[in-house]
């Protein structure tokens, strides 16, 4: 019986050492390309070491278990076929290694063919054959099926042709082993060995053609893991390893604040992403990361629309600002045009996507923090909302006494309590600037309070109330943002209240999310939960008759960056049963108004605009109403029904179709 593992070096046993002298040569190669990393990545700042528990979970659930590629079934199912294919004949290979050069045994003893060694001989085969299925699919994509925004540049369709050789003369070369030694005893267990030794005879050349292939498949399989760090396969370590490892430790839809913003202005500095150096390490490690999958873009409203965002190519350019070692040069205008950074609505359809874990918005909000600091490259009608807030207290520019008015139109119409310093409540009802100042918005609040009154809950209305600073902060004023939150804060800290009461998914995640980074933390729920809870609980009951076909478009800041995507829905069955008609792009998939961002306030006029885009599919439901539950995108989708359906709030529907309409 021939000893397992001696077909390590079959034919080739004088080439033994030149393999040893290309490993140390491609050793000194790959750890040279991490060491060129580890110093594009890291100036003055080094990794976190602390919640070692939370970030090894995320690196199993989305780095191992490949959570967020599997979101796509065809092209998740693809890349699971050629990561497990790999990672089993990686391990084979790793044990075979150690079994020929230190003697450690595996898969059963000296002489001897045990039970482990064929099942491994067949997990091998398993392994390589899945792995090249998986390849063909990938190949074949690239070729014929690929989405526009997916680069198919040569490295591309080069890497997959190159592993599909090392997989094939890695079949071929076990079928020659096959053939000269354990045809008679290896059975089942190497299927695709013995049909290749099958097809051999007794040929002279053999030999020779064994060799050849050996050595042409040891030196570019050594040489393809040695240039991993120079190519796209760096995802597998600075993605799949790295970037997962040390995912964001705060909420996605949670930007990064700027603790020394103050200091930064009265030295006259402007804060923000100037160049390269002023991104964090972890961002720097976002571009180095990027598989360029082309899921971002794919998704990405303002690349669908016309606009000349694409999320992976900020990232891609970015990369290559990092290749060119230029980290104080000005990234706008000299390597990427400003409009591409005032063309994301912040949606995070991107961030959603991307398998693995890459914050493209932060990216962009940093950016435009040092373009709206600078004053230059930045849209006019981008630079009013903070103007307005500093002159009238909202984004819009309108007169304050103008909300006063509407207070008293709520407290005298519907009996609604101007909160009290002195009493305690269950709901502190925030407004917004939108419900509190837009006609169509002010709907909102009639209807939530109605119900809200009917309900029998304690709930009050601030008598003053100013901007929660969501729209300022996306558009890049973190100065003034910091100082609404103190002032907001303060103001919101003198009540006792359980719940502060939304309707607005911006302001349900600043206060959520962005608010306790500057030291004020509340409980905040968003109406439509609330809604969910009333209903459950039997405070309100519904009204049939109405046959009105319905139609959910879910706020992009309410389910995708905050996963409320059950609430509405729970809610709008109960009202409309059969006539709810989903949209195919919804819940975390669903497609943004084009309001995000700031657009509310101004637009990038290129293009289709995005909210025509959403209404069309709307429309296309057959559906009479389009419900939503936020007042941005209200007012979005309502400039483009033209009169042929009608977009509401669920309170409003809720008003119409329960008890509290009668």
């Amino acid at each position: 019986m021939v000893e397992p593992g001696i077909e390590h070096f079959l034919y080739v046993e004088d080439l033994e050492l030149l393999v040893y002298i290309t490993l140390l040569l491609a050793s000194i190669i790959f750890l040279y390309g991490l060491y060129r990393a580890y110093r594009r990545w890291f100036r003055e700042e080094r990794p976190p070491l602390d919640k070692l528990g939370k970030r090894v979970a995320n690196l199993i659930k989305f780095g191992l278990l490949q959570w967020k590629v599997l979101y796509k079934p065809f092209t998740g199912t693809m890349h699971l076929l050629i990561y497990v294919g790999f990672i089993i004949l990686g391990i084979g290979t790793l044990l075979r290694a150690l079994e020929y050069d230190f003697y450690i045994r595996f898969l059963g003893s000296r002489f001897i063919v045990s039970n482990i060694y064929l099942i491994y001989k067949l997990l091998l085969n398993f392994g390589g054959i899945i792995a090249i299925i998986g390849l063909v699919i990938a190949l074949l994509r690239r070729l014929f099926f690929k989405s526009d925004n997916l680069p198919n540049g040569s490295e591309d369709i080069g890497i997959i042709l190159i592993l599909l050789y090392l997989l094939v003369t890695g079949f071929i070369l076990d079928g020659i082993s096959t053939w000269a030694y354990r045809r008679e005893w290896i059975g089942p267990y190497d299927p695709f060995g013995l049909l290749i030794a099958g097809l051999l005879d007794s040929y002279p050349w053999i030999i020779s053609l064994y060799r050849i292939i050996w050595v042409t498949h040891m030196a570019i399989a050594i040489f393809m893991v040695a240039y991993v760090p120079y190519t796209k396969l760096f995802h597998i370590i600075a993605g799949g390893l790295l970037n997962t490892l040390y995912n964001r430790d705060y909420p996605p839809s949670a930007f990064r604040p700027i603790p020394n913003i103050d200091e930064m202005v009265e030295k006259g500095e402007i804060p923000g992403a100037k160049a390269l150096e002023a991104f964090t390490w972890k961002q720097r490690m976002d571009y180095d990361a990027c598989i360029k999958c082309a899921r971002c873009t794919d998704n990405c409203p303002a690349t669908i629309s016309g606009k000349i965002l694409s999320p992976m190519h900020v990232i891609l350019d970015l990369r290559e600002v990092m290749d060119a070692e230029d980290y104080s040069g000005e990234i706008v205008p000299k390597y990427i045009d400003a409009e591409v950074f005032w063309s994301c609505v912040t949606c995070g359809a991107c961030v959603y996507q991307c398998p693995m874990l890459i914050h493209h918005v932060e990216t962009i909000i940093d950016v435009r923090r040092y373009l709206l600091g600078k004053g230059e490259d930045v849209p006019e009608e981008a630079l009013e909302p903070s103007y307005n807030i500093m002159r009238y207290g909202n984004p819009m520019g309108i007169d304050p006494m103008e909300r006063e008015t509407f207070i008293k139109e709520l407290v005298d119409e519907l009996g609604v309590e101007i909160a009290s310093e002195e009493k305690e409540y269950d709901y502190i009802y925030w407004l917004g600037c939108q419900t509190s100042f837009d006609p169509n918005g002010r709907a909102i609040a009639r209807s939530l309070i109605k119900i809200l009154r009917d309900s029998g809950l304690k709930v009050a209305v601030l008598g003053e109330e100013g901007c929660c600073g969501e729209p300022i902060r996306r558009l890049g004023d973190e100065l003034l943002f910091k100082e609404l939150v103190a002032t907001n804060g303060e103001m919101l800290s003198k009540y006792k209240f359980k719940y502060l009461l939304v309707n607005c998914p911006h302001g349900y995640n600043v206060f959520k999310h962005e608010y306790p980074g500057y030291g004020y933390s509340f409980n905040v729920i968003h109406h439509t939960e609330l809604l969910n809870k009333l209903f459950d609980s039997g405070r309100v009951g519904i009204r049939k008759g109405d046959s009105s076909i319905v139609t959910y478009h879910d706020p992009c800041y309410l389910g995708r960056w905050n996963g409320i995507v059950e609430p509405p829905r729970k809610v709008i069955s109960k009202l409309a049963g059969d006539h709810f008609k989903e949209m195919p792009r919804s819940r975390m998939n669903s497609f943004c108004c084009g309001g995000g961002g700031g657009h509310l306030f101004f637009e990038i006029k290129r293009g289709e605009r995005i909210s025509k885009i959403r209404m069309e599919e709307a429309k296309a439901t057959g559906a009479d109403i389009v419900l939503t539950a936020c007042p941005y995108c209200k007012i979005m989708l309502t400039s483009e029904s033209g009169g042929d359906i009608e977009v509401i709030d669920i309170s409003e529907y809720i008003v119409r179709r329960s008890e509290s309409g009668k």
